[in-house]
Protein backbone atom coordinates (compact mmCIF):
# COMPACT_ATOMS: atom_id res chain seq x y z
CA UNK A 1 0.00 0.00 0.00
CA UNK A 2 1.62 3.33 -1.03
CA UNK A 3 2.35 5.50 1.72
CA UNK A 4 1.08 9.06 2.55
CA UNK A 5 4.33 10.74 2.74
CA UNK A 6 2.47 14.10 3.28
CA UNK A 7 1.01 12.43 6.59
CA UNK A 8 4.30 11.68 7.62
CA UNK A 9 5.52 15.20 6.90
CA UNK A 10 2.84 16.11 9.45
CA UNK A 11 3.32 13.70 11.80
CA UNK A 12 7.19 14.99 11.98
CA UNK A 13 6.08 18.54 12.27
CA UNK A 14 4.01 17.86 15.07
CA UNK A 15 6.91 16.14 16.73
CA UNK A 16 10.10 18.62 17.10
CA UNK A 17 12.74 17.82 18.72
CA UNK A 18 16.11 20.03 19.39
CA UNK A 19 20.17 19.21 18.36
CA UNK A 20 21.30 15.72 20.03
CA UNK A 21 17.97 15.46 21.23
CA UNK A 22 15.86 13.83 18.21
CA UNK A 23 15.60 10.11 19.93
CA UNK A 24 11.75 10.22 18.98
CA UNK A 25 12.68 11.19 15.52
CA UNK A 26 15.65 8.89 14.94
CA UNK A 27 13.24 5.72 15.79
CA UNK A 28 10.87 6.95 12.98
CA UNK A 29 12.88 7.55 10.63
CA UNK A 30 14.52 3.99 11.51
CA UNK A 31 11.32 2.65 11.12
CA UNK A 32 10.35 4.41 8.00
CA UNK A 33 13.46 2.77 6.21
CA UNK A 34 13.08 -0.35 7.19
CA UNK A 35 9.77 -0.85 6.08
CA UNK A 36 10.98 0.84 2.71
CA UNK A 37 13.37 -2.08 2.67
CA UNK A 38 16.56 0.16 3.07
CA UNK A 39 19.80 -0.69 4.71
CA UNK A 40 20.82 0.97 7.74
CA UNK A 41 24.71 1.48 7.48
CA UNK A 42 26.39 1.16 10.65
CA UNK A 43 27.06 4.21 12.62
CA UNK A 44 27.85 4.93 16.31
CA UNK A 45 25.13 7.76 16.56
CA UNK A 46 22.95 8.51 19.91
CA UNK A 47 20.98 10.02 17.17
CA UNK A 48 20.56 10.63 13.80
CA UNK A 49 20.78 7.64 10.85
CA UNK A 50 22.61 6.66 7.71
CA UNK A 51 20.70 4.44 4.91
CA UNK A 52 22.39 2.98 1.73
CA UNK A 53 21.36 2.29 -0.91
CA UNK A 54 23.63 -0.12 -3.01
CA UNK A 55 23.09 0.12 -6.91
CA UNK A 56 22.87 -3.77 -8.34
CA UNK A 57 23.32 -2.65 -12.01
CA UNK A 58 27.26 -3.31 -13.40
CA UNK A 59 28.70 -0.90 -15.88
CA UNK A 60 32.00 0.60 -17.03
CA UNK A 61 33.04 2.23 -13.85
CA UNK A 62 30.59 0.37 -11.30
CA UNK A 63 29.42 4.18 -10.50
CA UNK A 64 30.87 6.00 -7.38
CA UNK A 65 29.81 6.49 -3.59
CA UNK A 66 27.76 9.87 -2.84
CA UNK A 67 26.08 11.21 0.47
CA UNK A 68 23.04 12.95 0.20
CA UNK A 69 22.25 14.55 3.43
CA UNK A 70 18.93 15.91 5.28
CA UNK A 71 18.83 17.45 8.66
CA UNK A 72 16.54 16.45 11.39
CA UNK A 73 16.65 18.58 14.30
CA UNK A 74 14.30 21.63 14.96
CA UNK A 75 14.48 25.06 16.81
CA UNK A 76 13.60 25.59 20.99
CA UNK A 77 10.25 28.18 19.43
CA UNK A 78 6.84 28.40 20.74
CA UNK A 79 4.63 27.68 17.43
CA UNK A 80 1.75 30.17 16.63
CA UNK A 81 0.73 29.45 13.11
CA UNK A 82 -2.24 27.74 12.70
CA UNK A 83 -2.14 24.82 11.18
CA UNK A 84 -3.48 21.30 11.88
CA UNK A 85 -0.48 19.71 12.66
CA UNK A 86 0.66 22.47 14.98
CA UNK A 87 3.83 20.73 17.31
CA UNK A 88 2.72 18.63 20.09
CA UNK A 89 5.79 19.53 22.25
CA UNK A 90 5.38 22.95 23.80
CA UNK A 91 8.55 25.59 23.13
CA UNK A 92 9.55 23.56 20.53
CA UNK A 93 9.15 23.77 16.48
CA UNK A 94 10.30 23.08 13.21
CA UNK A 95 10.70 26.33 12.68
CA UNK A 96 13.46 26.03 9.88
CA UNK A 97 11.85 22.49 7.34
CA UNK A 98 13.75 20.21 8.71
CA UNK A 99 10.87 18.38 9.07
CA UNK A 100 10.24 18.78 5.32
CA UNK A 101 14.34 17.91 4.52
CA UNK A 102 13.58 14.66 6.59
CA UNK A 103 10.40 13.47 4.58
CA UNK A 104 11.85 13.96 1.17
CA UNK A 105 15.46 12.24 2.02
CA UNK A 106 12.90 9.47 3.13
CA UNK A 107 10.78 9.05 0.15
CA UNK A 108 14.26 9.42 -2.35
CA UNK A 109 15.83 6.54 -0.75
CA UNK A 110 12.89 4.51 -0.98
CA UNK A 111 12.12 5.35 -4.19
CA UNK A 112 16.05 5.20 -5.47
CA UNK A 113 16.00 2.10 -3.81
CA UNK A 114 13.03 0.56 -5.63
CA UNK A 115 15.48 1.17 -8.60
CA UNK A 116 18.73 -0.51 -7.32
CA UNK A 117 18.34 -3.00 -10.11
CA UNK A 118 19.41 -0.18 -12.76
CA UNK A 119 21.95 1.95 -10.30
CA UNK A 120 25.44 1.77 -10.19
CA UNK A 121 27.06 3.00 -7.17
CA UNK A 122 26.03 3.45 -3.78
CA UNK A 123 24.40 6.05 -1.83
CA UNK A 124 24.34 6.97 1.54
CA UNK A 125 21.58 8.70 2.98
CA UNK A 126 22.64 10.75 6.24
CA UNK A 127 20.04 11.83 8.35
CA UNK A 128 22.36 14.70 10.79
CA UNK A 129 21.01 15.91 14.23
CA UNK A 130 21.83 18.83 15.43
CA UNK A 131 22.55 21.48 12.20
CA UNK A 132 21.07 24.15 14.35
CA UNK A 133 23.81 23.91 16.88
CA UNK A 134 26.28 23.96 14.15
CA UNK A 135 28.32 20.76 15.60
CA UNK A 136 26.19 17.83 14.21
CA UNK A 137 27.99 17.54 10.91
CA UNK A 138 31.16 17.10 12.42
CA UNK A 139 29.71 14.50 15.19
CA UNK A 140 28.38 12.09 12.10
CA UNK A 141 31.89 12.52 10.01
CA UNK A 142 33.15 11.30 13.22
CA UNK A 143 30.95 9.09 14.64
CA UNK A 144 29.36 7.60 11.42
CA UNK A 145 31.85 5.59 9.67
CA UNK A 146 31.09 6.96 6.10
CA UNK A 147 33.09 5.23 3.69
CA UNK A 148 34.82 7.67 1.00
CA UNK A 149 32.27 9.56 -1.33
CA UNK A 150 33.32 11.95 -4.04
CA UNK A 151 30.45 13.84 -4.23
CA UNK A 152 27.59 15.12 -1.25
CA UNK A 153 23.86 16.63 -1.74
CA UNK A 154 21.99 18.81 0.22
CA UNK A 155 19.01 21.08 0.05
CA UNK A 156 17.13 23.50 2.04
CA UNK A 157 13.24 24.92 1.59
CA UNK A 158 13.49 28.78 0.90
CA UNK A 159 10.44 30.56 1.92
CA UNK A 160 11.03 33.42 -0.87
CA UNK A 161 10.32 30.83 -3.67
CA UNK A 162 7.39 29.72 -4.16
CA UNK A 163 6.57 25.40 -5.10
CA UNK A 164 8.23 24.87 -8.50
CA UNK A 165 11.10 27.10 -8.21
CA UNK A 166 14.84 26.46 -7.20
CA UNK A 167 18.16 28.39 -6.67
CA UNK A 168 20.96 26.69 -7.72
CA UNK A 169 23.90 28.79 -8.51
CA UNK A 170 27.97 28.04 -8.37
CA UNK A 171 30.38 29.29 -5.36
CA UNK A 172 29.68 30.27 -2.19
CA UNK A 173 25.41 30.68 -1.16
CA UNK A 174 25.78 30.34 2.70
CA UNK A 175 28.45 31.56 4.80
CA UNK A 176 30.82 30.84 7.08
CA UNK A 177 29.30 30.83 10.80
CA UNK A 178 32.46 32.10 13.61
CA UNK A 179 31.51 33.70 17.12
CA UNK A 180 33.56 35.61 19.51
CA UNK A 181 33.96 36.46 22.63
CA UNK A 182 36.24 39.34 24.31
CA UNK A 183 36.45 39.30 28.14
CA UNK A 184 37.50 42.95 30.07
CA UNK A 185 38.68 43.28 33.56
CA UNK A 186 39.60 46.69 35.06
CA UNK A 187 39.18 47.99 38.35
CA UNK A 188 36.09 48.56 40.05
CA UNK A 189 34.92 51.10 42.27
CA UNK A 190 32.50 53.20 43.29
CA UNK A 191 30.93 55.46 40.28
CA UNK A 192 30.98 58.59 42.67
CA UNK A 193 35.59 57.88 42.25
CA UNK A 194 35.70 56.52 38.71
CA UNK A 195 39.01 58.42 38.97
CA UNK A 196 40.03 55.64 41.38
CA UNK A 197 39.31 52.71 39.16
CA UNK A 198 39.21 51.65 34.77
CA UNK A 199 35.96 51.19 33.63
CA UNK A 200 35.70 48.35 31.65
CA UNK A 201 32.41 48.99 30.45
CA UNK A 202 34.01 52.34 28.46
CA UNK A 203 36.76 49.65 27.09
CA UNK A 204 34.10 47.35 25.77
CA UNK A 205 32.05 50.66 24.21
CA UNK A 206 35.37 51.58 22.22
CA UNK A 207 36.04 47.84 21.48
CA UNK A 208 32.06 47.69 20.12
CA UNK A 209 33.01 51.09 17.66
CA UNK A 210 36.17 49.61 16.48
CA UNK A 211 34.49 46.15 15.94
CA UNK A 212 32.16 48.09 13.73
CA UNK A 213 34.62 49.53 11.33
CA UNK A 214 36.27 46.21 9.94
CA UNK A 215 34.17 45.55 7.25
CA UNK A 216 33.92 48.61 5.66
CA UNK A 217 37.72 49.56 6.38
CA UNK A 218 39.27 45.73 5.94
CA UNK A 219 37.43 43.80 3.18
CA UNK A 220 36.99 44.52 -0.22
CA UNK A 221 33.28 46.69 -0.64
CA UNK A 222 32.76 43.61 -3.33
CA UNK A 223 32.87 40.76 -0.95
CA UNK A 224 29.71 39.97 1.71
CA UNK A 225 30.93 40.34 5.50
CA UNK A 226 29.39 40.62 8.69
CA UNK A 227 30.66 41.60 12.11
CA UNK A 228 27.54 41.90 14.22
CA UNK A 229 27.95 42.43 18.36
CA UNK A 230 24.97 40.86 19.68
CA UNK A 231 25.98 40.96 23.57
CA UNK A 232 27.20 43.84 26.14
CA UNK A 233 27.49 43.13 29.86
CA UNK A 234 28.88 44.83 32.60
CA UNK A 235 28.24 45.88 36.10
CA UNK A 236 25.17 45.01 38.45
CA UNK A 237 23.79 47.99 39.55
CA UNK A 238 23.72 52.27 38.98
CA UNK A 239 26.19 53.26 40.99
CA UNK A 240 28.98 50.95 40.56
CA UNK A 241 31.96 50.65 38.37
CA UNK A 242 32.43 46.66 37.98
CA UNK A 243 35.60 44.98 37.62
CA UNK A 244 34.43 43.31 34.74
CA UNK A 245 32.42 43.49 31.35
CA UNK A 246 32.44 41.22 28.28
CA UNK A 247 30.77 41.52 25.00
CA UNK A 248 30.22 38.62 22.12
CA UNK A 249 29.11 38.35 18.59
CA UNK A 250 28.72 36.32 15.64
CA UNK A 251 31.56 36.72 12.48
CA UNK A 252 29.72 35.80 8.61
CA UNK A 253 31.94 36.20 5.38
CA UNK A 254 31.88 34.51 2.66
CA UNK A 255 35.81 34.14 1.75
CA UNK A 256 38.41 32.22 3.58
CA UNK A 257 41.00 35.09 3.33
CA UNK A 258 38.17 37.47 4.31
CA UNK A 259 37.35 34.86 7.72
CA UNK A 260 41.07 34.53 8.46
CA UNK A 261 41.53 38.50 8.08
CA UNK A 262 38.48 39.72 10.44
CA UNK A 263 39.62 36.61 13.17
CA UNK A 264 42.95 38.68 13.41
CA UNK A 265 41.69 42.04 13.40
CA UNK A 266 38.98 41.23 16.12
CA UNK A 267 42.64 40.15 18.20
CA UNK A 268 44.54 42.79 17.52
CA UNK A 269 41.54 45.30 18.51
CA UNK A 270 41.25 43.37 21.79
CA UNK A 271 44.84 43.25 22.54
CA UNK A 272 45.18 46.96 21.77
CA UNK A 273 43.28 47.76 24.77
CA UNK A 274 45.69 46.16 26.94
CA UNK A 275 48.07 49.04 26.26
CA UNK A 276 49.55 50.72 29.44
CA UNK A 277 48.45 47.56 31.77
CA UNK A 278 45.57 49.62 32.51
CA UNK A 279 43.04 46.95 31.24
CA UNK A 280 43.22 42.72 30.43
CA UNK A 281 41.41 41.67 27.39
CA UNK A 282 41.00 38.49 26.60
CA UNK A 283 39.60 36.78 23.27
CA UNK A 284 37.59 33.39 23.17
CA UNK A 285 36.96 32.26 19.46
CA UNK A 286 34.39 29.83 18.46
CA UNK A 287 35.01 28.48 15.33
CA UNK A 288 31.72 27.46 13.17
CA UNK A 289 31.39 25.77 9.95
CA UNK A 290 33.02 27.53 7.08
CA UNK A 291 31.23 28.62 3.91
CA UNK A 292 28.87 26.62 1.66
CA UNK A 293 30.47 26.43 -1.40
CA UNK A 294 29.00 24.97 -4.73
CA UNK A 295 30.79 23.46 -6.83
CA UNK A 296 30.28 24.87 -10.74
CA UNK A 297 29.98 20.99 -12.31
CA UNK A 298 27.89 20.00 -10.15
CA UNK A 299 25.43 23.20 -10.38
CA UNK A 300 25.70 23.48 -14.13
CA UNK A 301 24.28 19.05 -14.31
CA UNK A 302 21.14 20.15 -11.76
CA UNK A 303 20.26 23.23 -13.57
CA UNK A 304 20.11 21.15 -17.07
CA UNK A 305 17.84 18.54 -15.02
CA UNK A 306 16.05 21.21 -13.22
CA UNK A 307 14.25 22.68 -16.14
CA UNK A 308 13.85 18.80 -17.76
CA UNK A 309 11.84 18.89 -14.42
CA UNK A 310 9.78 21.74 -15.20
CA UNK A 311 11.36 23.35 -12.70
CA UNK A 312 12.36 27.39 -12.56
CA UNK A 313 15.85 28.73 -11.06
CA UNK A 314 16.08 31.23 -9.49
CA UNK A 315 18.93 33.45 -8.44
CA UNK A 316 19.33 34.63 -4.81
CA UNK A 317 22.17 36.51 -3.26
CA UNK A 318 23.96 34.51 -1.22
CA UNK A 319 22.87 34.41 1.85
CA UNK A 320 24.82 35.08 5.36
CA UNK A 321 22.99 32.75 7.24
CA UNK A 322 25.43 29.35 7.58
CA UNK A 323 24.96 25.64 7.72
CA UNK A 324 26.90 22.89 8.66
CA UNK A 325 26.96 20.69 5.54
CA UNK A 326 29.85 22.74 4.65
CA UNK A 327 31.66 20.08 6.66
CA UNK A 328 31.05 17.50 4.36
CA UNK A 329 33.18 18.96 2.07
CA UNK A 330 36.51 19.32 4.40
CA UNK A 331 38.16 22.81 3.03
CA UNK A 332 41.44 21.02 0.79
CA UNK A 333 39.74 18.17 -0.07
CA UNK A 334 38.43 16.75 -3.67
CA UNK A 335 35.12 16.28 -2.64
CA UNK A 336 32.41 18.55 -4.53
CA UNK A 337 29.56 19.85 -3.23
CA UNK A 338 25.81 20.88 -4.24
CA UNK A 339 23.66 23.00 -1.95
CA UNK A 340 20.43 23.62 -3.65
CA UNK A 341 17.18 25.75 -2.25
CA UNK A 342 13.81 24.37 -3.16
CA UNK A 343 10.60 26.85 -2.80
CA UNK A 344 8.49 26.15 -0.08
CA UNK A 345 6.36 29.54 0.06
CA UNK A 346 5.46 32.09 0.33
CA UNK A 347 6.25 32.41 4.45
CA UNK A 348 7.75 34.05 7.13
CA UNK A 349 11.06 33.92 7.14
CA UNK A 350 12.88 30.65 8.78
CA UNK A 351 13.10 30.51 12.33
CA UNK A 352 9.73 32.61 12.83
CA UNK A 353 7.46 31.19 14.86
CA UNK A 354 4.86 31.38 12.53
CA UNK A 355 6.81 29.99 9.28
CA UNK A 356 5.29 27.14 7.39
CA UNK A 357 5.58 24.60 4.34
CA UNK A 358 3.58 24.44 1.54
CA UNK A 359 3.68 20.42 1.54
CA UNK A 360 2.47 20.38 -1.99
CA UNK A 361 6.42 20.86 -3.35
CA UNK A 362 6.92 17.64 -1.98
CA UNK A 363 6.53 15.36 -4.80
CA UNK A 364 7.82 17.48 -7.08
CA UNK A 365 11.11 17.87 -4.96
CA UNK A 366 11.45 14.12 -4.63
CA UNK A 367 11.31 13.52 -7.78
CA UNK A 368 14.09 15.86 -8.99
CA UNK A 369 16.36 15.03 -5.93
CA UNK A 370 15.76 11.29 -7.27
CA UNK A 371 16.99 11.71 -10.48
CA UNK A 372 19.83 13.76 -9.58
CA UNK A 373 21.23 11.47 -7.14
CA UNK A 374 20.25 8.78 -9.83
CA UNK A 375 22.29 10.55 -12.87
CA UNK A 376 25.38 11.66 -10.75
CA UNK A 377 25.72 8.58 -8.91
CA UNK A 378 26.15 6.65 -12.65
CA UNK A 379 28.71 9.36 -13.95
Amino acid sequence: MERDWKELFCWFHRHPETGFQEHETTAKIREILKEEGLTLHPAELETGVIAVVEGKKSGKTNGKTICFRADIDALPIEEKTVLPYVSEHPGFMHACGHDFHTTVALKVASLLNQRKENLTGKIYFVFQPAEEVASGAEYVRKNGNLPEYSEVFGFHVEPTLRPGQVSIQPGSVMAAVDGFRIDIRGKGTHGATPQLGVNPITTAVSVVEKLGRIVPECLSPLHAGVVSVTHLEGGATWNVIPETAFLEGTVRTMDGKDRSRIKEEIYRIAEGMNQGGRVQTKVSWQEGPPAVINDEELCESAKDLAQKCGLQNVILDPAMTGDDFSKFVPEGSDIKGLYIKVGTGPSENLHSDRFKVDVSALDQTVEFLAELLEKQVAR
